[in-house]
């Protein structure tokens, strides 16, 4: 499971820090990104900030568990 998550969002990344947590302890694939600032939506819109990086990063973990591949 890939999160990405910003800071600065009302919607706070804790619980998903917990299931996180739950995942690892149970050797499931994760990786948690939180981003210091992005607000809510930033999956929405790009900006300057280093969260409009999220969809680049998520495509690196998938490609590392095999998940994509090039045709």
């Amino acid at each position: 499971m890939f999160f990405a998550h910003a800071n600065d969002d009302p919607v706070t990344p804790l619980s998903s820090a917990m299931l996180y947590a739950a995942l690892k302890k149970n050797g499931v694939p994760a990786e948690l990104h939180i981003y210091a600032a992005g607000g809510h939506g930033f999956g929405m819109r790009t900006s300057d900030r280093p969260v409009s990086a999220w969809p680049a990063r998520c495509g690196d973990w998938l490609k590392a568990r095999g998940y994509l591949t090039k045709k």
